[in-house]
């Protein structure tokens, strides 16, 4: 039916609950307390999380740590109750644009002092959050190895080993062999992350056409559709099944489409969000071509024509 398949990595081939989300509320949590004092335990919840990736522009966690904590900063709140209602309302009034939209709405509460503090986005050694989230998810050898600096913020377990395989080697194999072999990551992760955490499953991926968006330049983000097209571009295709788990991924694919004159299913894959069914609710809304709880559903939906 398509020439190649495509997938997202987080959310769809790992479970990110306890890696990702988790370093984005201890980061938000080391940074408050490390310029405010105040940690703000517990502040940080998976719904906040999913509000914010549900805006389509934030499949970058870094930029979901750095919209938080300039929000916490920029209007303090007394307690972590009236803290959560203002993050919902900060993600409400997000878009696409990501963090360029949360500083418009924050403009009012006055940021430019915490923006300055914050220094993101900026290389990992010029900004303290963004070294802080990246020596909390990948501990202290993975990130010299990405990196190439010493942390110096935390040096214990790294969460990146909280993530667990959501796809089988079965599944693998049956989509490597019904696509022959054209198949990609079009992910935000970095190279490093993508092969410690699909290990033995790399060897399914034809890694020329794989897209490391954290390895990329930034403006190169989602959902920029240049990771798409830089994929079926080298694998040659003209149709494509992209297996995404959010927003962004469903609006990367549809720029890619018109962009690239191309065809582009769209599966959602929802079981691993924070909130399963209202992921569901929220791709039956946008009229993805196909839903599954998980991409190990993903051989039997093709077998049925999505």
């Amino acid at each position: 039916m398509y020439d190649c398949c495509l997938f997202d990595i987080d959310g769809v081939l790992v479970d990110i609950r306890k890696s990702y989300n988790s370093a984005i509320k201890k980061t938000t949590e080391f940074v408050l307390s490390a310029v405010s004092g105040r940690a703000l335990r517990g502040l940080v919840t998976d719904r906040i999380i999913l509000r914010f990736r549900q805006t389509g522009g934030f499949n970058n966690d870094t930029d979901t740590t750095y919209a938080i904590a300039l929000a916490m900063l920029s209007n303090q709140p007394r307690t972590i109750a009236d803290g959560r209602r203002f993050l919902l309302k900060v993600a409400e009034n997000a878009d696409e644009t990501g963090i360029a939209s949360v500083e418009k709405f924050l403009a009012p509460y006055g940021t430019e002092k915490w923006k300055g503090v914050l220094a993101y986005p900026a290389p990992v050694k010029e900004s303290m959050l963004a070294r802080a989230f990246d020596e909390f998810f990948y501990g202290p050898e993975l990130f010299k190895q990405q990196n190439q600096l010493e942390p110096i913020y935390w040096k214990g377990r790294p969460l990146i080993k909280n993530d667990i395989l959501a796809v089988t080697d079965s599944t693998m194999r049956k989509l490597h062999k019904t696509f022959g072999g054209k198949l990609a990551t079009v992910t935000g992760r970095s190279r490093l992350a993508a092969e410690y955490s699909l290990r033995d499953l790399m060897k399914y991926f034809d890694l020329n056409a794989c897209v490391f968006l954290e390895d990329e330049k930034r403006e190169y983000a989602k959902p920029n559709p240049y990771a798409i097209r830089k994929a079926m571009e080298t694998m040659r295709a003209r149709t494509a099944l992209y297996a995404g788990d959010s927003a962004e991924d469903r609006l990367m694919a549809s720029r890619a489409e018109k962009e690239m004159g191309v065809e582009i299913a769209f599966v959602g894959i929802y079981g691993y969000s924070p909130q399963p069914a209202k992921t569901l609710e929220n791709f039956r809304r946008l009229k993805v071509n196909a839903t599954a709880r998980t991409v190990n559903q993903l051989p039997a939906l093709i077998q049925n024509r999505l």
